[in-house]
C-alpha cells in the first residue's frame, strides 16, 4: 500500500533539476529528492540562483528518501 509524500528538489533559473550526480538536468525523474525543506535549502546554498521546489509524489515506501543516502555518501568522501 502506498501513499502520497511531500518532497523537495532544487531547480536552477531555467527549470533544470539537481541530480544525484551533482549536475542539472531537464529529466525531473533524475532529481535529487529531499524529505526535509531545511536540508534542501542547505544544499541549495551551494548553487547560487537556485530555488527549492515542493512537490508530491506517490511512494510505496513513505519513509524512504534519497537525500539521506546521498548525505551519507558525501560525509564518507
Amino acid at each position: 500500500m502506498g501513499t502520497m509524500v511531500t518532497r523537495y528538489r532544487i531547480e536552477d533559473e531555467i527549470g533544470r533539476v539537481l541530480t544525484v550526480e551533482g549536475f542539472f538536468s531537464y529529466e525531473v525523474d533524475d532529481a535529487l529528492q529531499f524529505r526535509s525543506e531545511d536540508e534542501a535549502y542547505e544544499e541549495a546554498a551551494a548553487f547560487p540562483g537556485t530555488t527549492v521546489e515542493r512537490f508530491e509524489r506517490y511512494s510505496t515506501f513513505p519513509d524512504f528518501f534519497l537525500s539521506e543516502t546521498v548525505s551519507i555518501e558525501r560525509s564518507a568522501a
